[in-house]
């Protein structure tokens, strides 16, 4: 079969598909991605992984109808006569539109994810009840044209199906999938530092928690001044919610967190940290968390979708409310403070992480859609 994997971030193929491409090239398949612009030079290492790179005119973040049917145009006549026999699609912009450009273009098996609900579905007032409405047309119509719809959580099922976006005869349809799972080869766990030293890895968006992530360090630095405090990702996002570059940088400074850029291997990172903290107001499941998690590490999350998913409160973490920087704060100090507890709660999530999020469990059952093998869908 002729594969074709559609998403927005070019460099985030080989980190987020890496294992489910694998599996594919193993069972004699050919591998292509189609992605937005490449802007960090993934072309040549997904060459190395014998994927192709087609780049669309993808605008992630923007609201131009226009544009966004001219990606789908692009796709559409991409997929034509490429000899395509199936596609997975996801992120929230690339699921609408990939989808239904694939069936147009007569691909035989198109497989939709969710991986999370994206920027419209947090937060209230009238613009983002505007924007959800909107997401949730094109989430049903993208959903019209899918063999199989992916969620990696009951809530964003819930959130889907209340606003209509998932209908009734869409249903029988969905498979409930944990994420994108972790490679438990390259993930395996490290020795944890001796001293207490934090990370948080995300996009700069203020939805992933980092404002209050930002707060948070400096209170927790009171009770833990040897404590080392760091947030690893770009400094620039398209996304409408990310912070300006400049507030970030004076947030960074202001709040003595440590800058790291972003790598093409996150392991070295995480190795070096204690604690994994994510404050994310809303996730699919993160697979940062899940890579955290296989490589020994307690979770710091929010009790929230995505978060719930990964934390058993108390054993592998802890979860605190959404936008609370002073909760996060002392789940930071509890941790920060007792070596102890870090390291059952990071053989916790080890064990966690190798039970329930495998990702050769994810990557069969993705493939086995994919290659059109029955699968039970989920109530």
């Amino acid at each position: 079969m002729r594969i074709a994997l559609i998403g927005r971030d070019a460099h985030r193929v080989l980190a987020f598909r890496g294992s489910l491409i694998r599996a594919a090239q193993a069972a004699g398949h050919q591998v292509l991605a189609i992605t937005g612009h490449d802007e960090h030079g993934a072309r040549a290492p997904l060459a190395a992984a014998g994927v192709q790179l087609l780049e669309a005119p993808l605008d992630p973040a923007g609201m131009n109808p226009w544009a966004d049917r001219s990606y789908g145009r692009w796709i559409e006549d991409t997929l034509r006569g490429s000899g395509v026999d199936a596609v997975l699609a996801y992120n929230p912009k690339c699921l609408a539109h990939g989808t239904v450009a694939a069936r147009r273009a007569g691909v035989a098996r198109v497989i939709g994810m969710v991986t999370g609900l994206g920027h419209g579905f947090i937060g209230n007032g009238l613009r983002a009840w505007w924007v959800r409405r909107a997401k949730a047309m094109l989430f049903r119509r993208a959903f019209d044209h899918c063999d199989a719809i992916l969620i990696q959580n009951q809530a964003d099922r819930r959130e889907l199906a209340l606003c209509g976006a998932l209908r009734a005869d869409a249903q029988g349809r969905v498979v409930m999938i944990p994420g994108s799972g972790v490679d438990l080869d390259r993930f395996t766990p490290a020795p944890l530092p001796a001293q207490a030293a934090f990370l948080m890895v995300s996009r700069p968006l203020r939805e992933k928690g980092l404002p209050e992530y930002l707060k948070a360090c400096p209170m927790a630095r009171i009770t833990l001044p040897a404590a080392s405090f760091a947030w690893l990702g770009s400094l620039r996002d398209a996304n409408p919610s990310a912070m300006h570059p400049d507030e970030l940088l004076q947030g960074l400074r202001q709040s003595g967190v440590q800058h790291l850029t972003e790598t093409d291997d996150i392991r070295p990172a995480i190795a070096a940290c204690s604690v994994l903290v994510l404050p994310s107001h809303r996730e699919g499941t993160s697979k940062v968390v899940l890579e955290a998690m296989a490589m020994g590490r307690p979770v710091i999350t929010c009790d929230a979708p995505g978060g719930q998913e990964t934390v058993a409160d108390g054993e592998n973490g802890w979860l605190v409310p959404v936008g609370n920087a002073e909760a996060l704060a002392e789940a930071m100090q509890r941790l920060g403070g007792d070596a102890a507890a870090r390291t059952a709660m990071g053989a916790a999530s080890a064990r966690l992480a190798a039970r329930r999020f495998d990702a050769r469990t994810a990557d069969q059952l993705i493939l086995g859609l994919l290659e059109g093998n029955p699968v039970s869908v989920t109530p």
